[in-house]
């Protein structure tokens, strides 16, 4: 119930859209397969380090969009921080990522170094949307090991 009334306000104050440049971009590569906007988004940072900052862990929740594009996944969580996932299928670090997927979430987790130099643990973002079946089948299409549970 939560999740639905903050992606209603979300919509309302236009929050967690995908950026006009950045839609252009991913349809002149091909077909967009997958657009969740305005999605609720949680973060968890384990043993997160980053230039003047430490958590051993935390919990924060954005409001961010995912994209499957024909050639590239895209994930956005902003809130008082930003997380960006902004890779193709084919490069090798889209298979250290790992994914999640129960009936309402998916769960993508990576190392925390792509996102950017000096950044390291683990960070895990979990896209809560309303129709994760069809997420994961487009991700093991592309390649990507989801681990299915309930």
């Amino acid at each position: 119930m939560m999740t639905t009334t903050v992606q209603k306000l979300a919509g309302f104050l236009h929050l967690g859209r995908i950026p006009p440049l950045l839609r252009s971009q991913l349809e002149a590569e091909g077909r967009i397969l997958y657009l969740a906007e305005g999605i609720v988004e949680t973060a968890v940072f384990r043993d997160f380090r980053a230039p003047g900052a430490y958590c051993s862990h935390r919990w924060i929740a954005f409001v961010g969009f995912l994209v499957l594009s024909q050639k590239r996944l895209v994930v956005k969580a902003r809130f008082a921080h930003q997380i960006s996932i902004n890779i193709p299928y084919e490069d090798p670090r889209f298979h250290k990522l790992t994914f999640k997927a129960t009936p309402k979430m998916l769960s993508v987790a990576f190392d925390a170094s792509l996102q950017g130099p000096g950044i390291s643990g683990q960070l895990e973002v979990r896209a809560h949307l309303p129709d994760v079946a069809t997420v994961a089948a487009i991700l093991q299409r592309v390649g990507a090991q989801v681990k299915l549970m309930e």
